[in-house]
């Protein structure tokens, strides 16, 4: 569970009269507004944080309303799920929908042209589908306890349907992207902030979150209009574009038709225990070899 009281201190330089967005309830997301001029999104899908049709679906919703707001400058995500930030696409979706890919990159495009400033708090696995996420916001931190990162796919005979093989490599340069894409391999905290993976990693959630406050104490000073329009200048140079995102779901889809996908994906999931906590789900990058034995 994200500590928000250690994030006390930044907000008081923001006013304290700032109106509330008005959120429904999310299944699988909880929203903290207590602190002005930051919205904390907490994901909230025990027992492991997949990432399902209800998180596209309510974080469509959020960013919507975020667009209309000019009051709220930050945007925290956090996880409520002990040991998992946010996780891998719900391999149990039944139906599966074919569009997952689709809506999710579109959603991460449409996240990146926020003017708010998108911020992950990590203290978790983050793969899949949720490490796509991970890598199209603004910036990330991460503790070193319990973080694993990495994009899996292809041990399941799939690949980043969201626009991982995009997001990533301008964080970590090809070479790299090529060798965690390709081999399924999860990364640490430490080792991931030394690559450009997250912006940088920290020994304890204290240490992590003090950072954050430091940061946010700053942003509460600007205006979000220059904030957003220097994000613009910095998208423009770094972030994929659209069509580049729709591609990638479109090469997903191709993956899907290949009759090893649903054998390696069964296998996965009795590995995982139907997404379940252990051994698996907590160290997947080290089993996914198990997959073909």
């Amino acid at each position: 569970m994200s500590p928000s009281w250690i994030l006390g201190s930044a907000f008081s330089m923001l006013l304290s009269t700032v109106m509330a967005l008005d959120f429904p309830a999310y299944p699988g997301l909880r929203l903290n507004q207590s602190r002005a001029g930051v919205l904390e999104v907490a994901f909230n899908s025990p027992p492991v944080n997949v990432w399902g049709l209800d998180t596209i679906t309510g974080l469509g919703d959020i960013f919507q309303k975020l667009r209309n707001d000019t009051d709220t400058k930050v945007v925290l995500f956090t996880s409520d799920v002990p040991g998992f930030f946010v996780n891998h696409l719900d391999l149990l979706i039944t139906p599966f929908d074919p569009t997952v890919g689709q809506r999710t990159a579109q959603l991460l495009f449409d996240m990146s042209t926020l003017n708010q400033i998108t911020i992950a708090a990590v203290e978790g696995k983050t793969r899949g589908a949720g490490n796509e996420f991970l890598t199209s916001l603004d910036m990330r931190f991460a503790t070193t306890t319990h973080t694993l990162i990495g994009q899996p796919e292809i041990g399941l005979g799939l690949i980043p349907g969201a626009g991982g093989s995009n997001f990533l490599p301008r964080l970590i340069g090809r070479g790299r992207a090529m060798e965690y894409v390709l081999s399924g391999n999860d990364i640490g905290a430490m080792e991931a902030a030394a690559i450009g993976w997250v912006n940088k990693a920290f020994e304890s959630t204290p240490e992590m979150y003090a950072h954050i406050d430091a940061l946010v104490s700053r942003f509460a000073l600007f205006s979000l209009p220059a904030i957003g329009l220097a994000k613009q200048s910095i998208n423009a140079a770094t972030r994929p574009t659209l069509a580049e995102l729709m591609a990638d779901a479109n090469r997903f889809l191709q993956t899907l038709s290949n009759p090893e996908v649903p054998v390696l994906i069964g296998k996965a999931l009795s590995l995982a225990q139907n997404q379940t906590v252990g051994y698996a789900e907590n160290f997947f990058g080290e089993v996914i070899p198990q997959l073909y034995s």
